[in-house]
């Protein structure tokens, strides 16, 4: 069993759990730091990729409404809102202002940038998958794209097959569904047939842990192809924080998404 330190994702670009989703500051600070980061995506209605975890405006700009109905040229105009609801003096990120910003730190910064699109299959055409890789066709190496529709994955993966691809089985599941050992391997299964060239399987951090209870290893049963195990969402505030760690990186995973990376650095490097 794999028992390596693994690596920290700054969760909606966050370095500390006050900060507002998706500062473009954060971004260039994380990719300096060769860190993991994260940022959502959803598409507007003439078809921009916003950096959003919701699919409507409010909460975390100074727009309403879906984010569907909504036109560039109205974006840009909003205001970003902080953790608190706050509103911040910057507009909303694009993706190609973030694909801007790895192209001007350039080689020397490390960074690797996971894209997780919030939309359903449904959203993307063929023009819109078109111009979602070559954004990110350019610096594919320095990005993943990542999503819950298994669907989306592999038009995607047809679509652009030089870019690395993630999948989170999340719409796969009911937590409190899984009872016993068969129902967790038959997830596993599932997930391997849906997505099987995933780089990256996104996990919920309770999934693993509860399904090492039931006597199965979702990493290993995951990784036997050599992806990658991302367990989310861990942060500083959660009850039994330095035991949570030491059974996520007993399983073996390679990565955790947290609001806290700073915070959580501290105690990995304390205890692994």
């Amino acid at each position: 069993m794999r028992q390596m330190r693994p690596r920290l994702k700054w969760h909606k670009l966050r370095r500390k759990r006050s900060d507002a989703p998706f500062l473009r500051q954060n971004l260039a600070a994380g990719l300096n730091l060769g860190a993991a980061l994260e940022v959502d995506l959803v598409v507007t209605a003439d078809g921009h990729f916003l950096c959003l975890h919701d699919l409507t405006l409010d909460a975390e700009t100074t727009g309403t409404g879906p984010v569907a109905a909504a036109t560039r040229d109205k974006v840009v105009l909003l205001r970003q809102r902080g953790a608190n609801g706050e509103v911040l003096d910057e507009p909303p990120l694009f993706l190609d202002e973030v694909a801007a910003i790895v192209s001007r730190l350039g080689k020397d910064s490390p960074g690797l940038t996971q894209i997780d699109i919030k939309e359903p299959q449904v959203r993307f055409d063929d023009a819109l998958l078109k111009k979602f890789a070559g954004i990110l066709r350019p610096l594919r190496h320095r990005f993943i794209a990542s999503g819950c529709d298994a669907k989306l994955i592999r038009h995607l993966r047809k679509a652009a097959p030089d870019i690395t691809c993630g999948f989170d089985p999340l719409d796969l599941y009911d937590l409190d569904g899984l009872r016993n050992a068969g129902d967790f391997e038959a997830l596993a299964d599932d997930t391997l047939r849906l997505a099987p060239g995933a780089a990256i399987y996104y996990l919920e951090a309770d999934l693993v842990l509860k399904g090492i209870d039931r006597g199965v290893s979702l990493v290993e049963r995951l990784t036997g192809k050599g992806a990658e195990i991302d367990a989310w969402t861990v942060d500083a505030d959660r009850p039994g924080l330095r035991q949570v760690l030491q059974r996520l990186i007993g399983a073996g995973v390679h990565q955790i998404t947290t609001n806290d990376p700073d915070e959580l650095e501290i105690i990995l490097q304390e205890i692994a």
